[in-house]
This record gives structure tokens, C-alpha cells and sequence, in this order.
């Protein structure tokens, strides 16, 4: 098949009871572009019945979009996938999305815009441009929660940066290979360390408001190990410190594991 355009990379954990549905709706919509594409689902350490479905619903993505599937042998965390399926990633962009599909893939038109028209980064927001939040449709915790989390993410990384949590975001390929390098968390909170990482080697980020909506069966729990997470922006800020424009790929760590 020709190198793809855009590479999609897809986290799974023991999502066996909607990952074949997201795959086809994944894979419908990108048979849409004008250009190749490609799917990696990267199965963070899912049970049987995960790892069968991932095959699954790869094995029924249309011909003109490739799929592959890489494994962990055991459950290493959001980042953790997110990253090991970006670095493999091979297309000129480089996008990832939730497995639960809150974000819908059509939305990667708006991203795809972006990086088209000279952005390094391309992140989806959650904030209207008539200043509407679909983050106000969550449960009271867990909007609460999101609302301690960006407080404190500001504070420490992004004072300019209201949503650093949207499940869509994409990359041109060099910036998506510099990026994913330098990251280290391997929990939820990797999102705010790539765009961290984004503003001190000084790339070009676009926002673009995208449609969400909270889906049952979500891993998320709130609990003492989610609350660990501000721990984590307090980590990232000090592990990055001597980040710089200068920075140069072959100079980044190896990623932890």
C-alpha cells in the first residue's frame, strides 16, 4: 500500500464491547479523505476478549485504509499507548482519538486543516465558538474534577491553554516524533505534557472547537490514583525544565519502558 497521509492511532483497553463499531466508523469516514491513511490500535495489556475485537475490527477497516495492531503485554496507561502508536506512526500527520469515540473522527477535518495550513500541533477544544463548553455536560464530580485538574494545570503549565484534555489532537509527523520522545507520563495527564512540551520547544498550536459527549463505560475513575495526577503536572513541569526550540530530536530520552 502507498505510505499513508495520516496515521490514527487508537488506544484500547478491554474495549471489546465498542471497539469493532469504532473501527468501522473510523474507517467509513477516513475512506472519505483524498488521501491514504492508516489505523494503529495500540492494545494496552486488554484481556482476550479486547485483544480479539481490536483484530476484529481491524480486519473489517476498507481496503484503501491499512490497519495494524500493536501490544502491550501488560496494561502501562493511556500515555504509555498513546505514545508507543505515535512513534510507529508512518503518515505525514500523526492523530490520535479515544477508542469510545466522544469526539467523533469526523472532527479531524478541522485538525487536518490546521496542520495543512503550517500548525505543528492541531488540538481539539471543547469550548464553542458562541461560548458554549460541552465539558458542562458531565456528571458534577467528575466536571468538578476537570475543573481542579485545568486550575492547576494552568497554574503550573499553560496559563494560556483551557482544555488540555480533548481526546483528539493531531501532529505533523516531525513534530509527533520530537514530542512523544521527550513524554513520559504514561497516565491521563500525558496530554497536558505533550502540550507543555509543544510551548518550550516552540511549536505552532492550533485550537479548534470540536463536538464531545460523555460516554457510558468510561475507564475514568475518580480516586486517590486520579488525584495523583496533579503530582503529575508538578513532574512534568520539573522534568522539562531544560527544554528548549533547541532541543533536537536525537537528544531526547528513550521512552520510559
Amino acid at each position: 500500500m502507498p505510505a499513508p497521509h495520516l496515521s490514527l492511532v487508537v488506544p484500547s483497553f478491554d474495549e471489546e464491547r465498542r471497539i469493532v463499531a469504532s473501527l468501522e466508523r473510523i474507517g467509513a469516514f477516513l475512506v472519505t479523505l483524498d488521501f491514504d491513511s492508516e489505523v494503529i490500535v495500540v492494545d494496552d495489556g486488554s484481556g482476550e476478549p479486547g485483544l480479539r475485537a481490536n483484530e476484529v475490527g481491524l480486519a473489517r477497516l476498507p481496503a484503501r485504509v491499512r490497519g495494524r495492531l500493536i501490544r502491550h503485554e501488560v496494561n502501562r496507561g493511556k500515555g504509555a499507548a498513546v505514545r508507543t502508536g505515535c512513534l510507529a506512526a508512518e503518515g505525514d500527520y500523526v492523530a490520535f482519538i479515544d477508542a469510545d469515540l466522544a469526539t467523533p473522527p469526523e472532527d479531524l477535518v478541522g485538525l487536518i486543516r490546521e496542520l495543512d495550513a503550517g500548525a505543528d500541533v492541531a488540538i481539539g477544544i471543547r469550548r464553542q465558538e458562541d461560548g458554549s463548553d460541552m465539558r458542562a455536560r458531565r456528571s458534577l464530580p467528575r466536571r468538578a474534577a476537570g475543573q481542579i485538574f485545568a486550575f492547576a494545570m494552568r497554574t503550573l503549565l499553560l496559563p494560556d491553554i483551557a482544555d488540555s484534555q480533548c481526546p483528539l489532537k493531531a501532529f505533523r509527523r516531525p513534530a509527533a516524533q520530537r514530542l512523544f520522545r521527550l513524554q513520559r507520563i504514561d497516565t491521563w495527564s500525558f496530554d497536558a505534557e505533550v502540550l507543555y512540551l509543544a510551548y518550550r520547544l516552540g511549536l505552532k498550536v492550533a485550537r479548534v472547537p470540536v463536538r464531545w459527549q460523555a460516554v457510558a463505560g468510561s475507564h475514568f475513575r475518580f480516586n486517590l490514583k486520579s488525584a495523583l495526577e496533579l503530582w503529575n503536572l508538578l513532574r512534568i513541569r520539573l522534568a522539562h525544565r531544560s527544554v528548549s526550540p533547541r532541543t533536537l530530536l536525537e537528544e531526547a530520552p528513550e521512552p520510559a519502558g
